[in-house]
């Protein structure tokens, strides 16, 4: 082997690199199923989406490599299938992953605001915790701002 030529990473290589991103993408979508009802409907279908189209793509390139090295292992190769088949899939990638990314970042714009039980909002008197029933929380020893009245 010449040390001056480059050669394409392995399959596996290849394989090895995008199933990680495949295992994160689906464990963000299941993370925002589960927290439907803090991230609000909405945003938590939004971003289980996302994660969905990003781990999809990352299938895609997988099937992508696969493909070239299936058409590039026969005996002849016809150029022009070859590149009509990488286009494809290229601008397959592109828009996955262009449309997850989009749904990930809009599940952040439409995320409903935390403001409930057990969630602190800043007050006119500065934070005030919100912890549901029970007595109103005492300032401590040299605090003596407003009493917290629910």
């Amino acid at each position: 082997m010449d040390s001056s030529s480059v050669e394409p990473l392995s399959i596996g290589l290849q394989i090895g690199l995008r199933v990680p991103v495949i295992l994160v993408a689906l464990a963000g979508a299941l993370i925002a199923l589960l927290m439907l009802r803090r991230l609000g409907a909405l945003s938590g279908i939004l971003a289980a989406g996302g994660s969905l189209l990003i781990a999809a793509d990352q299938a895609a390139n997988i099937a992508w490599v696969l493909h070239l090295r299936s058409m590039t292992s026969g005996g002849d190769l016809d150029i022009d299938s070859f590149n009509m088949v990488s286009n494809a899939y290229l601008i397959a990638d592109a828009v996955l992953i262009t449309i997850g990314v989009v749904l990930v970042v809009a599940s952040f714009a439409v995320r409903r605001p935390a403001s409930g039980p057990g969630f602190a909002v800043a007050g006119p008197a500065g934070p005030v915790a919100f912890g549901g029933p029970g007595p109103a929380p005492q300032p401590g020893p040299g605090f003596g701002g407003p009493p917290f009245r629910p």
